[in-house]
This record gives structure tokens, sequence and C-alpha cells, in this order.
């Protein structure tokens, strides 16, 4: 495994929003001095380390901002969760461009340009257990749909401490998988790289797990680790067999927490 230099930015944490958004639903009871609306919000940023491109088997640090709807009540508008333990939340990546200067192997692709997926993801909460969801669709970039399933196991072994844990599946579409891990015919000759046409389905599964401490009520210490092993076309690609099909992350942040009544 080899580690490269601290690189561009490459991935956001899932469950950003906008925040234009929030400020638009806040302005007309702020206005009239009438606070019937919660906004609970949590904004930070860290280190990470992830592969260079899915299937690299070179890694980079970056640095990555955590932006996280927790709740927002607005007339009838409940996200975030509710007394059931259902939540809905908003999903955002940002996958960044994809070239030769990654790794030699990729020289004779075609460059990937900058992707961006937006989307939603739900699921439900017990106390000491959560199921959830996100799927997204590509605006720029491969423009396929890509979404994540998983399950945690949550523990609090002492007060201002949670960990969680669990098994994380991926899956993505034809459109998305073509683009990151098929060869055409002349990016085969021009590459070396046999041609490879990759069909959408299960893209990866794997673990990932998350240690928090709440120093206060406002501020938080994230750290966390995770490991997934493509499968299918996205293991069997050339893109893939010229780095690894194991890719592990890890990074740790700082969160600051907003409660707002407006």
């Amino acid at each position: 495994m080899r580690v490269g230099r601290l690189g561009r930015f490459r991935y956001s944490v899932i469950g950003g929003t906008s925040l234009l958004a929030i400020l638009a639903l806040a302005a007309t009871p702020a206005l009239s001095g009438e606070k019937t609306g919660r906004l609970v919000l949590e904004l930070g940023g860290g280190g990470a380390a992830a592969p260079r491109y899915e299937g690299a088997s070179s890694y980079m640090l970056s640095p990555y901002p955590s932006i996280r709807l927790k709740k927002l009540n607005f007339g009838a508008l409940d996200i975030g969760g509710s007394e059931s333990g259902f939540f809905v939340k908003p999903s955002f990546r940002f996958v960044d461009r994809r070239d030769a200067s990654d790794d030699a192997s990729l020289t004779g692709l075609n460059a990937v340009s900058r992707s961006i997926e937006l989307g939603l993801g739900a699921g439900y909460e017990w106390q000491s257990f959560r199921v959830f969801g996100d799927l997204r669709k590509g605006i720029s970039g491969h423009k396929g749909w890509v979404g994540e399933a998983g399950a945690d196991v949550i523990l609090r072994p002492a007060e201002k401490w949670t960990v969680s844990a669990g098994p994380r599946l991926s899956f993505a579409d034809s459109t998305y998988m073509n683009t990151y891990f098929g060869v055409t015919a002349a990016e085969s000759a021009a590459s070396g790289m046999p041609a490879f046409s990759a069909g959408g389905g299960v893209k990866s599964i794997g673990v990932e797990a998350l240690v928090r401490y709440d120093a206060n009520e406002h501020w938080a210490i994230e750290g966390g680790a995770g490991y997934a092993r493509l499968i299918g076309d996205a293991a069997n690609s050339p893109v893939t067999r010229a780095g690894s099909a194991d890719q592990f992350t890890a990074k740790i942040g700082l969160i600051r927490k907003f409660d707002i009544q407006f």
C-alpha cells in the first residue's frame, strides 16, 4: 500500500444540506418575531486518509468538511427524526477529478470530471441500533445513481462517549460503474488495458466504525475508520486490477453543534 502526499480535496461527508435553503425557510417566522421552528445543525471538518480514487492502491491525505442536518422542524416539515425513531436526511457527496496524475496506471484512460451527487437518506434508530440507506444522483461528472445501506450497533460506554460500528454495502447503476470502472475500446488501445463493460449492482461490502466524544453541548470530536472490499464488476475491472480491491479509510475531525429556535 502506497501513501501519497497531501492532495486535493476528494470526498465530503455524506449528510450535507443547503444552508441557503435553511436560511430561506427560517426567514418568514424570523421577520414576524415568532419562534415556530427548530434547526439542529452540526458543522465541522478535519483530516481524512482515503484511496486516491476507487480501486486505487495509493492513498492520500486531504481535508474534509462535515455538514449534518440533525433536525429541522418548520410547520408541517419535520426532517431529521421523530418520536418513532424514523429519520430522513439529505445526502451529498463530492468526488474530485480522476486522471493519469493520480496514478500512472490510468495513462490512456479518459479523465473523469468532478462529480457532485445529491439525494436523500432515511433510516430508523433505536437506543442501541440503527439501520439506514442513502440514494443519490450524479448531477455532474458520472450522472449515474449510487447509494449505500448499513446498520450500526450503538454503544455508550461512558458519559459523553458514543461508539457505533456495523456493516456497509454500496451499490451503483451501470452509468456510474462504467464511468469509474469501464474501459472503452479506444481507451484499451491507448492504455493497454483490456476493454471492459461494467454492469450495475452491488459495488462493495465492508464495515465502518465511529467514535465520538461530546466535550460539551456545543463541541464534539469524532474519529472513524472503515474497510470496503470492491466486488463484482468493480473488483473485476482492469482499473481495480491495476490497483487494489481493498479500500481503507480513516478520519478525525472537530464538530460544532448549533440548536437554533426560529
